[in-house]
């Protein structure tokens, strides 16, 4: 949604030599020539703390420690591989195993673990069994 400044404060700013069209879409400040845009969406902020919050990604920094990456490859995003395999790290989530994902949904596991002797196909001594069991009758 474009804010846009009523015909009457245009004038006003003209007058002091302001020609404004737009305002921030978040705080209201009157924009110039250079404002943040996203692609698909008609907003217009003046800074990117006001586009994407006060965690905005600051260009030339680490996007993992927020170190400076002067001096490094343009188009790096990391300081090092340290830092690269962090990041890496905390956007995983297949990492984490299904009776993790039950518990932080607040699910108990539960496992049951039946004796040697409840079943015939891990029993030994097939004798021992109880002849119900073993397709008998007694």
């Amino acid at each position: 949604m474009r804010m846009e400044i009523t015909v009457e404060l245009q004038r006003t700013l003209k007058d002091h030599g302001v020609y404004a069209n737009e305002v921030c879409d978040r705080c209201g400040r009157v924009l110039g020539p250079v404002r943040f845009t996203r692609a698909g969406d008609s907003g217009a902020w003046c800074t990117r703390q006001c586009r994407d919050g006060v965690d905005a990604y600051v260009p030339g920094t680490c996007w993992n420690c927020g170190a400076s990456l002067a001096g490094l490859r343009r188009g790096t995003r990391f300081c090092s591989d340290t830092c690269r395999k962090r990041e890496n790290r905390k956007s995983r989530t297949n990492g984490i195993s299904r009776d993790e994902q039950l518990k932080t949904l607040g699910l108990q596991v539960r496992v049951e673990v039946l004796p040697a002797m409840a079943h015939p196909a891990f029993c030994d001594a097939p004798g021992t069994l109880p002849s119900h069991l073993l397709g008998g009758t007694e």
